[in-house]
């Protein structure tokens, strides 16, 4: 007698259809979720009925933990990616006046913290994904802030020692930086890239709205570090030491982490109010975080203001660099010129007698103005000086004075030799032009170094006119790339370009670093020249290197200037 078939389903131990039905709702959750609805077996399944309503329930109580609960505050992630967004940039930016005083503001300087700071966001994310699968708690990602805002405030007083240790070790720059920044921004760094990925897994309600989640918290982590970049970059650093402005960061967090969860309340508060404190007393008494002397916050550096004494004579030093002093004065004669290289641009009046309208690029301490318009009467100088905060540092400890033959141009160089040499009224009206835009050796503007800033400098200058250019290199060996490049620039604009070491002049000492004085000629005519020049000419006359020369580089120009690569060769 043949056996009745039964509609209903195997009994649940039978292990056959147990794995049918396993493998089935493996499918259905990696495909699509309705793909499977045609199949009679697999939707009226009682035990799948029964695996759905306990996968529900298992969401139900993950969603509780999550801090989705009724009655939380669903601005509160939003506002949480935002200001941690923010903080990331301001950190960041924060962190290069920082690091300026010991390593100075070079490209090298900029790479080495964008690289660090990128790759602990990096390592953040991932570490931030995992933890917030394993512990989908807000009071897990408020404890990651708290401990950020803790690092951060740490940093402004752990500065000082950690930058003085790594820019007093000998060897390459380059690893010196990256260190540096690698010991001071990682762990702030990884917290804060911990934060977006755990915001994501809170704020995620079902896999249907994913992209929106995801998409909604990248648009606003964004938003907020444009935030941070404008107001780091336009306002704070503009108002606050970098010390105050990492305290501030660091107790905004303290308030984010405060925000996200209660339990961490009386810690985040007290944090919070400790930090502002700080901040408020770092701004008041000043932070030690910087080396001894006057330090002043520009909009575009980190001035220091020092003295020390040359020839038992007090000096006054400006430094927008560590490596090199930007502008020297004598307290007792402000007039008088302290470094050599400055005494060669009193050459151009050697070579054109009647030189009276003048054009300097840098103005640091406006030591050369100051110099010329006290000796030589009746001649006019235009100086173009990127930054009004060293103006200001001029006039408030370098005696600059207001002088009817002086004007003062706020802008970058090469914006400035652009602009002139498209105005008729400008065009061939200098009759000499000095340059001395170089920070230290390795701090180069390359933009100011390319055969086109050349063309646009000879633009200016009159049929007779000179330019006069400090580089800080070696004649020949491993230092000189940046002066064989600088020089192959200028001569493919000037027919005539002659070479002053302003130190050592003896051959001997061709592969020292030193300032090297350049003298470029409009004309390829000789000028005439005093018969009898001055004993101070004389001496200077005396620096002229008269052996062949040839540079082994090409020219730099607009497309190609590895000024960095030549600059911080041994």
């Amino acid at each position: 007698m043949k056996k009745k078939r039964s509609d209903s389903p195997p009994p649940y131990g039978d292990f056959s259809h147990t794995l049918h039905t396993s493998h089935a709702l493996h499918e259905n959750s990696l495909g699509d979720s309705d793909s499977l609805a045609g199949e009679g077996w697999v939707t009226e399944d009682p035990h799948r009925e029964r695996e759905q309503a306990s996968t529900s329930v298992n969401w139900s109580e993950r969603s509780e933990k999550t801090g989705r609960r009724k009655g939380a505050y669903p601005w509160v992630l939003e506002t949480a990616s935002f200001l941690c967004g923010a903080s990331v940039m301001v950190l960041e930016l924060a962190g290069s006046r920082v690091v300026a005083p010991f390593l100075g503001t070079s490209l090298v300087v900029w790479t080495s913290l964008i690289g660090v700071i990128m790759a602990s966001l990096c390592l953040g994310n991932w570490l931030g994904g995992r933890a917030a699968d394993l512990c989908p708690e807000r009071k897990v990602l408020a404890r990651i802030v708290l401990l950020s805002a803790l690092c951060t405030g740490a940093l402004a007083f752990a500065a000082n020692p950690v930058l003085r240790f790594f820019s007093g070790l000998g060897g390459s720059f380059y690893v010196a930086t990256v260190l540096a920044a690698v010991a001071l921004f990682t762990l702030p760094s990884v917290l804060l890239g911990m934060v977006s990925p755990f915001i994501v897994r809170l704020a995620m309600k079902d896999v249907g709205t994913s992209g929106v989640t995801v998409g909604r918290f990248s648009a606003i982590g964004s938003a907020g570090s444009i935030l941070g970049t404008f107001l780091g970059g336009f306002v704070l650093i503009s108002l606050f030491p970098s010390g105050v402005i990492l305290l501030m960061v660091a107790g905004t967090l303290a308030l984010v982490a405060l925000l996200l969860y209660g339990s961490v309340r009386r810690g985040a508060l007290t944090v919070s109010i400790l930090l502002f404190a700080c901040a408020g007393a770092a701004g008041t008494w000043g932070l030690p975080m910087t080396p001894v002397g006057e330090h002043i916050e520009t909009p575009y550096s980190h001035l220091w203001i020092a003295e020390s004494f040359s020839g038992g004579r007090r000096v006054r030093i400006m430094m927008t660099d560590p490596h090199g002093a930007q502008s020297l004065m004598y307290t007792d004669n402000p007039t008088e010129l302290v470094s050599d290289y400055t005494k060669f641009y009193d050459l151009a009046f050697h070579f054109k007698e009647d030189a009276g309208n003048l054009l300097m690029l840098g103005g640091g301490g406006y030591c050369v103005p100051r110099y010329l318009l006290s000796e030589r009467a009746g001649i006019s100088m235009d100086v173009v000086e990127l930054d009004p905060g060293v103006t200001e540092a001029a006039r408030r400890y370098f005696e600059l004075r207001d002088n009817p033959g002086l004007r003062i141009f706020h802008e970058d160089a090469r914006w400035f030799l652009n602009r002139a040499a498209r105005d008729p009224d400008q065009v061939e009206s200098y009759d000499a032009v000095f340059m001395d835009v170089f920070g230290s050796w390795y701090s180069i503007p390359f933009h100011l170094t390319t055969v086109e800033a050349m063309q646009a400098v000879s633009d200016l200058l009159v049929p007779d006119g000179v330019l006069i250019m400090n580089v800080i290199a070696s004649i020949y060996g491993p230092r000189s790339g940046v002066f064989h490049g600088i020089y192959a620039s200028l001569s493919q604009v000037f027919p005539r370009v002659l070479i002053f070491p302003a130190s050592a002049p003896d051959p001997q000492f061709a592969m020292s670093r030193q300032n090297l004085m350049l003298l470029a000629f409009k004309s390829p005519q000789m000028p005439d020249v005093p018969p009898a020049p001055t004993p101070e000419v004389s001496r200077l006359l005396a620096h002229h290197w008269s052996r062949p020369f040839t540079p082994d580089i090409p020219a730099f120009t607009d497309s190609f200037a590895p000024v960095e690569r030549y600059s911080l060769m041994r």
